[in-house]
């Protein structure tokens, strides 16, 4: 089996593995309950974060262990007993007899443990270039006579197909290096090191681990950043993993010169904010399984003493307007919410004028629409932003899918009248005309293309400025009578979200599976709906949000779905 196959092979072994131990992890490795909080130090197990170095750049890991979720039995439910599911895990497990002559339920499960660990080691700008990645591959073996023996059968299989596989030897443990051709394709290294089976992309990283099961140096686990994030996550979750940020943004410096040369530097282009991607030590999620389904928990680490005192405001993330999602329909598809959307922009602004041909750019547009952005647009946006896309209505043209509305918080109505004036008139050179109506007791300002169409329509009140599109659907998007707060879906997803939350992403999956139906045509639609739709249709709701802090060390963003078994 050649070194390409291998490669091919990787990602769908690990996803084989995981769809695999989700089914059978609760009843095969209950026994290793404990060993999920190893990572926290806790339990004196031997995970695959204690066979990586304390100089990683990256680490993450997955583990089979699911009886102690809570959304175990969700998962079940919704996805472990779908047909559809076991027939493609059954179509993964076909393609690997057929195409890579290996029987996974052979050759594979008899020996495969309750954890995956994946890990990047720290790379010079010559090995970058080279093609030479220093990843590796961790899969616990829970019994090593028969992971030695899949060993083995890789490499029966890699002599087979031409392949040139040396028996090496380090620190007392033997290993398989397989010889490709071309400097852009380095040996693998493959072998198992304790309770582990071991992939290297390179050798030189395949002994690092080996320095590790020999007790050499620290491991990841004693990484002071790595403590500081892994503690900040959940304590129980299925996967985690952990991004050292200043060794990658160090090693991407390093790097570019050579990867990309005359390349601007980040922190040329980035100015003054560039110290705030500086002060990220370290990034890091989990991915837990609630009750209601599945959460994905993101960090980051933030030493905001690294940041200058005039910044560090910027670092703050204030808290949405809710009262203001009582103006999106109840029947919204979704909508992204964010909070500050002027100062956000204006903060925007800033980092492109530190450019000058951007400045310069800013400045010819300015002149020519005879607009100020700051003054004209940018000053009365004082609130939230939303966009949402909705139903489009009844009579609206037919290639149409979705209709959006856009609301821009605001205070100062007046203000906001007499900047979108301004902003009419420069639409008005290009052959844009604007003309207003009296719709459900308001003033709205429809825009017409040359062409004649009705484009879009907006209107100023005292809470914000909302335009929609198309500009028929006006009545049916201002102020509706029923509101997403209202919508059962949303509701539920928002109480997996932070209680104060700087942004928000809402999707109603329940209604949207049916609009892209709706929109692939014949036998494709058909394909969708019988090979594509038992996998959609239990996800019914998807959040994102950002948590709201002042003054935090930890920046915080959650990621919910929803997921409802069939019959529930």
């Amino acid at each position: 089996m050649s070194r390409r196959w291998w490669l091919a092979l990787l990602p769908v072994l690990a996803l084989v593995c995981c769809v695999t131990g989700l089914a059978v992890g609760a009843l095969a490795f209950s026994p290793l309950r404990e060993r999920v909080m190893a990572l926290l130090g806790l339990r004196p197990q031997i995970l695959a974060a204690e066979m990586v170095p304390d100089d990683a750049i990256f680490y993450a890991s997955l583990s089979y262990n699911l009886q102690a979720q809570p959304g175990y039995e969700t998962i079940r439910r919704a996805y472990l007993e779908n047909p559809e599911v076991q027939r493609v895990l059954e179509e993964w497990k076909d393609q690997l007899r057929k195409e890579a002559e290996i029987d996974f339920d052979a050759d594979i499960a008899p020996w495969i443990g309750p954890e995956i660990g994946l890990a990047l080691f720290p790379a010079s700008p010559e090995e970058l270039g080279a093609g030479r990645l220093p990843l590796v591959l961790l899969v616990a073996s829970r019994d090593h006579g028969k992971a030695d023996a899949f060993l083995e059968r890789l490499r029966q299989l890699a002599e087979k197909e031409g392949g040139r596989v040396e028996d090496r030897a380090y620190r007392g443990r033997s290993y398989q290096l397989w010889i490709s051709e071309g400097p852009q394709n380095p040996p693998l290294a493959i072998g198992r090191l304790g309770e582990f089976v071991v992939v290297a992309a390179t050798e030189e990283a395949f002994q690092r681990v080996a320095d590790r099961a020999a007790g050499q140096g620290q491991s990841i686990t004693a990484s002071p950043r790595f403590r500081k994030v892994i503690q900040a996550l959940p304590a129980q979750s299925v996967m985690m993993a952990y991004l050292d940020y200043q060794e990658l943004q160090k090693l991407f410096r390093e790097a570019l010169p050579r990867l990309q040369p005359g390349a601007p530097d980040p922190e040329s282009v980035l100015g003054a904010q560039a110290s705030i991607l500086q002060a990220i030590e370290g990034v890091g999620f989990a991915v837990e399984l609630q009750a209601q389904g599945l959460r994905l928990q993101s960090i980051a680490v933030i030493d905001r003493a690294r940041v200058p005192q005039d910044l560090r405001a910027s670092l703050d993330a204030p808290p949405i307007s809710e009262a203001l999602l009582g103006r999106i329909p109840e029947n919204a598809f979704g909508f992204l919410h964010s909070a500050g959307i002027g100062q956000s922009l204006r903060q925007s602004l800033e980092i492109l004028r530190q450019n000058p041909e951007a400045r310069r750019q800013l400045q010819d547009m300015e002149a020519s629409l005879g607009i100020r952005l700051e003054e004209d647009l940018l000053a009365w946006m004082t609130g939230d932003l939303i966009l949402a896309a909705l139903p489009v209505p009844a009579g609206a043209p037919s290639e149409i899918p979705v209709g959006v509305s856009l609301w821009i918080g605001t205070d100062q109505p007046e203000a906001a009248r007499a900047g979108l004036a301004r902003l009419e008139d420069a639409l008005a050179m290009m052959g844009v005309q604007v003309e207003e109506f009296t719709r459900v007791g308001q003033a709205v300002r429809i825009i017409t293309a040359p062409t004649g169409e009705r484009i879009l329509a907006y209107t100023v009140d005292p809470e914000a400025m909302q335009m929609v599109f198309p500009a028929d659907a006006f009545e049916g998007y201002y102020k509706p009578a029923r509101a997403i707060t209202g919508n059962p879906r949303f509701r539920e997803v928002r109480s997996q979200l932070p209680a104060q939350i700087s942004s928000l992403f809402f999707l109603d999956t329940f209604a949207l599976w049916d609009l892209i139906e709706e929109q692939i045509p014949g036998a494709e639609g058909v394909t969708f709906r019988e090979k594509v739709r038992p996998f959609l249709d239990p996800i019914q709701g998807i959040g994102i949000a950002g948590e709201a802090t002042t003054g935090a060390e930890i920046q915080r963003g959650v990621l919910f779905i929803r997921i409802v078994p069939p019959g529930s």
